[in-house]
């Protein structure tokens, strides 16, 4: 829709284009991931070093928090956490947010309770197992299938 405006000291008016729109775009993303033996191992390390961070850095602050450790615990969990969040971009480019975290979700299980057992000596029961193996069915249906 145009703009009129009148200037002072003249009787004429003065039509104005609207200004351009601005358009929002994001980088193309490909359809999927296109798999190699190295991309394979790439993407499991960078979900285990995401895993270890995360877990890490929560097992600190609920040291900290929950077992009354000095502070020190809580401040180094909070940094490691903080590495956390950028440790999952280094996943491949193709890779989706959404994806990238809803595939470490499911890794995310089997670390815990991986952690659990070899920390805090919290073994895992059957149901732990029977789910966790859920889950990876899940992980690897939605990670590897081929997208076009």
């Amino acid at each position: 829709m145009p703009v009129e405006a009148t200037f002072q000291g003249s009787n004429t008016t003065d039509v104005q284009a609207e200004p351009p729109l601005v358009q929002v775009t994001q980088a193309p993303v490909a359809a999927g991931i296109k798999w190699t033996a190295g991309k394979v191992f790439w993407t499991l390390g960078v979900f285990i070093l995401a895993g270890l961070a995360e877990i890490g850095g929560g097992w600190l602050v609920w040291q900290a928090v929950r077992n009354k450790k000095p502070w020190y615990y809580f401040i180094s969990g909070a940094l490691v956490l903080v590495a956390y969040g950028i440790i999952p971009t280094l996943q491949p480019e193709e890779a989706t947010f959404s994806r990238v975290y809803a595939v470490y979700g499911g890794i995310f299980i089997i670390m815990s309770y991986g952690w659990g057992w070899a920390v805090d000596g919290d073994r895992p029961d059957r149901g732990d197992w029977v789910g966790t193996a859920i889950a990876l069915s899940g992980v690897a249906v939605a990670w590897f299938w081929p997208r076009s």
